[in-house]
């Protein structure tokens, strides 16, 4: 107790090489394969989720190529359409503002020089797909914005030219007041002039314009009966000029190329009256007296009545009082 057997110590920690020699050596791969698996499983993840996003830049990609050529092709169409190649034959003179002729012009002018070249999307590479993306969906805008601007100066010419098809038949409208035949057909043109109708305006002048002309020859009938009747009764008949009708003939409301209304006064076609008069015999002149001295006259200035006498020697006559 006092020191002759001594208290024994706890038995010391092996070190790593004996711990190390101590395992089973079936132990040391196992180790080492598993944290080789936890590597490849998290690289595989980043590879996996990498590929995603370059899939998807690329379909966004394809959309936008797509998407452009579609509006290539819309401006392409509308160009080569026949509601633009009518606009654009417009003249000045055949619409109400003729600027909106000459902006179409320029405006059709400009977008025929435009490049319509599309790039098309990289195979690989993330940031050049989303760049070439980027610059298609650009393209598409364009084309859509130049379509609607090219449509909208069309529409432009369409409209002005429409207002001038309505102030040139108003017009006719006005000035057919009492000259047509039946004034149905002045109500279907104020119809027409209201639905803005160009097709039904055209034919509503025509109707307008025929009845001015049915009227027209049925007063210049109506007069040549009375100047017949008048010759009939041994009368000059010479018109009505005190307020009747006047007979006209020609004339009326001719359509121009471009839809509007040209107005061409109908003249008289007689003196006031719808004839041709009777052609007057011309005044006679009324005989004057012999002047100066004649022979076998009168004569003289101064009052006296004085006459010549001769023989047939060819001496001169003499000048004898004519009692």
């Amino acid at each position: 107790m006092n020191g002759s057997n001594p208290v024994p110590l706890p038995p010391a920690e092996p070190s790593g090489a004996a711990r190390a020699a101590s395992k089973p050596k079936w132990m040391v791969p196992a180790i080492a394969v598993g944290c080789a698996v936890v590597l490849l499983s998290a690289g595989g993840g980043y590879l996996y989720w990498s590929h995603g996003r370059l899939a998807e830049a690329s379909a966004e990609c394809e959309a936008a190529y797509s998407k452009a050529v579609k509006g290539r092709r819309e401006l392409a169409g509308y160009l080569k359409s026949d509601a633009l190649k009518t606009a654009i034959t417009v003249r000045d003179s055949e619409v109400e503002d003729a600027k909106t002729v000459a902006v179409l012009a320029s405006t059709v002018k400009a977008v025929s020089t435009m490049k319509t070249d599309i790039p098309g999307c990289p195979a690989d590479g993330l940031k050049g797909i989303r760049a070439a993306a980027a610059r298609l969906d650009r393209a598409a805008a364009a084309y859509a914005k130049t379509v609607n601007e090219v449509r909208g100066k069309a529409d432009a010419v369409s409209a002005s030219k429409t207002d001038k098809t309505v102030a040139d038949a108003t017009k006719v409208l006005d000035d057919s007041k009492g000259r047509v035949e039946d004034d149905k057909v002045r109500t279907a043109l104020e119809n027409a002039i209201k639905s803005r109708d160009g097709k039904a305006i055209s034919d509503a002048v025509k109707a307008v314009n025929d009845s001015i002309k049915a009227k027209s020859d049925a007063d210049a009938k109506a007069e040549a009966e009375k100047e017949g009747q008048a010759a009939d009764n041994g009368s000059s008949y010479t018109g009505d000029t005190t307020g009747g009708h006047i007979g006209y003939t020609g004339g009326g409301y001719t359509q121009s190329q471009g839809g509007g209304y040209t107005y061409t006064p109908q003249q008289p076609a007689g003196n006031g009256g719808g004839y041709t008069p009777a052609p007057q015999p011309a005044p006679q002149p009324t005989p004057q007296p012999p002047q100066g001295n004649n022979v076998g006259g009168s004569g003289g200035d101064d009052g006296w009545d004085t006459c010549f006498t001769g023989d047939t020697s060819g001496k001169p006559g003499i000048q004898v009082p004519c009692s």
